[in-house]
């Protein structure tokens, strides 16, 4: 995606919601790998980050780091492998 495109404000609110809800059920995974945690932290991070500077480079290859997660996630961690899918959407709907 071109970087100059515009991303449309809603798709962007809705986006920054769904990255925050994530970031919430990060934090009551008492039982999640520190390998994991720390790969969706920086993932988390580096989108944050992209989306305050320049949007449409948020998503990239987190993407697919952040869906390989909520598979591993799904039978131990099912909510927040539901949050990790909801940001994949909002990502893939901004056009990210």
């Amino acid at each position: 995606m071109d970087p100059t495109l515009a991303i449309p404000d809603t798709a962007m609110s809705d986006l920054k919601q769904t990255v925050h809800s994530l970031h919430e059920e990060l934090g009551k995974a008492q039982q999640l790998g520190p390998e994991d945690r720390a790969l969706l932290e920086s993932a988390l991070s580096d989108i944050r980050r992209a989306l305050e500077s320049t949007p449409a480079a948020a998503g990239g290859e987190h993407g697919d780091a952040l869906e390989g997660a909520a598979v591993r996630l799904e039978a131990g961690h099912p909510g927040l492998a539901g949050a990790i899918r909801a940001v994949v959407d909002a990502l893939a709907k901004a056009g990210i």
